[in-house]
């Protein structure tokens, strides 16, 4: 009787929790089911996006229509600043039907253009066109749109180098365009002169031109003519010196894919993307070709549009438009929305459209290109009035009618969610029937096996009832093996998986960001060593040793915002060591903090069960008694250079060789726990790449960025392919802070860290020290690795500690000068930190999160 009754529950057990999946996922089905079917769940377009048929609609895709009544929308002898280039009618171009074309979308009507609108949206703004001569045109056109409704005395014109500013002064509204062909630094960035028979780019270069971008509200980028050759030069070096960079042919859409990286991270680090509407231009096509439509030599003499629909001519390169949305569709992922003003198919329509021979001639023709007019038709920039109008037309809707242009987004998806009815219903039958199925074989399993009955309560037994107490907890434990720890940008970084003595413990951890507080002065419990008890310290930190009187610097505790640091273990963490390798791997920054951790660890470990041996590059503090070891890898650079010698390192040129890693990687590959870092090497100049060991191996230069990027790709290989996250810990340090520059955190002072006492109590501190364009290149990299590699953010908060460093109270290893002598500031180390003191609070992170 009892195994009967133990067979019914069995069997209740298994159809009970059987039926309770199939319930979910049926209950799942049959909401979205009703949710599909019913009209409440479609957007309505009177409510959301106010009735307009611009809610449902593709601006890009549609048909020229004439339109003589309602085009131009301005007259080209009207605007003031009109260019000579665009200006067809007045150089002579008879038929201005060209004027009179309208862009009408399939769906919809595009917004009529209305210049107060727009005026009015651009108040206390700066709208800005980056690019070239195509990009200046549409400039120009908007210019022209707005030109008409702005009193004479209410509008200017000024220009600064490759910066032409139109002001509306009624509405403060700025329409800028600033001269960048390429976007990236390039031989071809003067505005007037810059028709050049070689053409060379720095594609890792952008700051000279973004510096004036970067206040901007709205910004409008295209890049496209400049780069139509098989192949460009490439600058790894500067314009500055010449003699000294090296220059490399590069097929071209390598090159160009380059420099929409580097404008692409460039736009991740400085935009506020809350503030900043950011627009792409896709390439604007030429008509070079006459035989693509069927017509003469080009566009010269054409007077109407092709009126093939989907025509595509050769010259618009399909493979250049995918790099532009492959590089556009990262951002989006990385939290930056450019909006791409798709151009390209409906401006390809319009041959006729160019200036053809109707525009001034910078150069005086020659008596062949007279005789015949095609040699010399420019079949590449647009008259004005004409196409570059509805570019703009479509950049108005955007900016005065983004409510409803976002709404058509959610129509669309919304039409794609019922198509899915259909499949939805299957699901539904198959589950049903499955179900039935299922139970039915399981009934007769059980009563044909008894035993499994059996099992089955056994595992039942072996369940953990739910807190019923307290549900929350119940939640909290179950997903407590998931970190919530983030990295320097604010993003997840995905840790590992590891049991927890106590989930409480793990808990506290999730629901705080340990990165993010204030420095709190503490004489009781900190430092958590004396420097004169440390056998390990080093010369170069030994502070007090050397000098110091003021040691406020060794009392400040960092407490984060949410919760508390976990205390400093001494046992504890010999504990988690035992049978261990601890490494760091890196430069005299990550010895400190490799050092520090000696300081903290030795004081339990008596003397005759502890050594230290140094072994080149490579030195090992061994614990006998926990059978660990805590070591120390010079690898400044993480790959293979000229800097890899301990102790002679200094040389007047950093060389490396970027692709190699594996000469250090075979000392780390087996140690348990690594803590890697590298930054500073990288900020001294720019770096010569070796890419054979021979010695007539190819070398060339690069800027530190560059290269560091580089580097950082043949490291993360490497923890890619070699990194199991369930036997091996890799941690990397972010970059530690200098204080070099006293003004940055007071007003009209020109020191440094010098004579400094207390930490800077300005929160969210932010030096430049502290490199924003490595942390993106970092930030890409690291979230390439997820749960491989965990991220110590010891940036912001070591940004404060402008007190910490050593400054003139270290061992100097070279003589000072009687002139550095008489201005202490002038030898003032402002890099490295004073022990007891900040990479003590690093580790006592790694200690946290071990």
């Amino acid at each position: 009787m009892a195994k009967k009754t133990q067979m019914v529950i069995g069997t209740w057990g298994i159809r009970s929790s059987f039926h309770s999946l199939i319930g979910l996922l049926l209950t799942v089905l049959i909401i979205a089911a009703v949710y599909l079917t019913q009209d409440r769940g479609r957007p309505s377009e009177d409510r959301t996006c106010g009735g307009d048929s611009l809610s449902h609609c593709n601006l890009f895709s549609g048909k020229w229509v004439f339109d003589n009544q309602t085009y131009p929308l301005y007259k080209e002898n009207q605007c003031t600043f009109m260019s000579d280039q665009l200006a067809c009618g007045r150089f002579g171009r008879k038929d201005l039907s060209y004027q009179n074309w309208r862009w009408q979308p399939h769906q919809c009507n595009l917004p009529r253009f209305n210049a107060t609108a727009l005026l009015e949206r651009l108040k206390s703004k700066r709208l800005m066109f980056v690019g070239d001569s195509l990009n200046r045109g549409q400039w120009v056109s908007m210019v022209c749109l707005l030109d008409s409704w702005i009193p004479p005395k209410l509008k200017s014109m000024s220009s600064n180098g490759s910066l032409i500013t139109f002001k509306a002064i009624e509405y403060n509204a700025s329409i800028e365009f600033y001269w960048a062909p390429l976007l990236v630094e390039s031989n071809s960035d003067d505005p007037v002169t810059h028709r050049l028979p070689e053409r060379i780019v720095r594609v890792k270069a952008i700051e000279k031109h973004a510096r004036h971008w970067t206040d901007a509200d709205i910004l409008i980028f295209d890049s496209y003519l400049w780069w139509r050759r098989p192949k460009m030069n490439v600058l790894w070096g500067s314009f500055e010196s010449p003699d000294d960079a090296i220059y490399k042919d590069v097929e071209m859409l390598r090159v160009y894919e380059m420099a929409l990286r580097t404008w692409s991270d460039w736009l991740e680090v400085h935009v506020n993307r809350t503030k900043t509407q950011l627009f792409f231009v896709s390439m604007s096509p030429t008509h070079e070709r006459g035989k693509d439509w069927g017509g003469g030599a080009n566009c010269y003499a054409e007077t109407e549009p092709v009126s093939r629909e989907g025509y595509w001519g050769s010259d618009s390169d399909p493979k250049m438009m995918r790099v532009v949305e492959t590089v556009l569709d990262e951002l989006k992922t990385r939290g930056v929305n450019v909006q791409m003003l798709n151009i390209t198919q409906l401006s390809e329509y319009r041959k006729e459209g160019h200036p053809s021979i109707y525009r001034k001639q910078w150069d005086s023709l020659t008596e062949e290109q007279i005789s015949d007019p095609s040699s010399y038709a420019d079949c590449i920039h647009w008259c004005l009035p004409g196409v570059p109008d509805v570019w703009n037309e479509f950049l108005y809707a955007y900016i005065v009618h983004n409510k409803q242009i976002r709404c058509s987004f959610m129509m669309q998806r919304w039409n794609r969610k019922k198509t899915h009815f259909p499949l939805l219903v299957v699901l539904l039958l198959v589950f049903i029937v499955f179900t039935v199925l299922y139970n039915e074989s399981n009934i007769q399993r059980i009563q044909e096996n008894p035993d499994h009955v059996h099992h089955h309560q056994e595992a039942s037994d072996r369940y953990v009832k739910p807190n019923r107490l307290n549900p929350g907890q119940e939640v909290l434990d179950r997903f407590s093996k998931c970190n919530s720890t983030r990295d320097y940008s604010g993003r997840r970084i995905a840790w590992v998986d590891r049991p927890a003595v106590n989930s409480q413990r793990r808990v506290a951890s999730q629901t705080c960001d340990v990165f993010s507080g204030k420095w709190v002065f503490d004489n009781t419990s900190h430092p958590l060593y004396n420097e004169s008890e440390c056998p390990y310290m080093s010369d170069q930190l030994a502070c007090h040793k050397h000098g110091r009187s003021d040691l406020g610097y060794q009392y400040w505790r960092w407490q984060p915002h949410n919760c508390n640091l976990k205390r400093w273990s001494v046992t504890e963490m010999w504990e988690k060591l035992r049978g261990k390798r601890l490494m760091f791997v890196g430069d005299s920054l990550n010895r400190g903090q490799w050092i520090s951790m000696l300081c903290l660890l030795q004081s339990v470990i008596p003397a005759n069960k502890r050594t230290i041996t140094p072994n080149a590059p490579l030195t090992i503090f061994r614990a006998e008694e926990y059978n660990a070891t805590v070591e120390f890898l010079w690898a400044p650079l993480l790959v293979e250079s000229n800097s890899d010698d301990p102790v002679n390192h200094r040389s007047d040129e950093r060389i490396i060789r970027p692709d190699s890693i594996l000469k250090h990687a075979s000392q780390w590959e087996h140690a348990d726990i690594l803590v890697f870092n590298t930054y500073l090497w990288w900020r001294q100049g720019p770096v010569k790449l070796l890419w054979s060991t021979e010695e007539n191996g190819v070398c060339e230069e690069l800027d530190g960025l560059g290269a560091m990027e580089m580097a950082m790709g043949a490291w993360a290989d490497w923890v890619a392919s070699k990194v199991d996250p369930l036997k091996k810990r890799v941690f990397f340090v972010t970059m530690s802070p200098t204080h070099l520059w006293s003004r940055e955190w007071e007003r009209g002072s020109e020191g440094n860290c010098y004579n400094e006492k207390t930490p800077i109590d300005l929160e969210g501190y932010w030096g430049s020290g502290s490199d924003l364009p490595t942390m993106s290149m970092l930030e890409k990299v690291l979230s390439r690795l997820g749960s491989k590699v965990s991220v110590l953010n010891i940036t912001q908060l070591s940004e404060y500690r402008k007190d910490g460093h050593p400054s003139i109270y270290r061992k100097f290893w070279e003589t000072l000068r009687p002139e550095q002598l008489s201005n202490p500031a002038s030898y003032s180390d402002c890099i490295h930190w004073c022990l007891p003191g900040v990479p003590d609070v690093w580790n006592e992170l790694l200690f946290h999160f071990l």
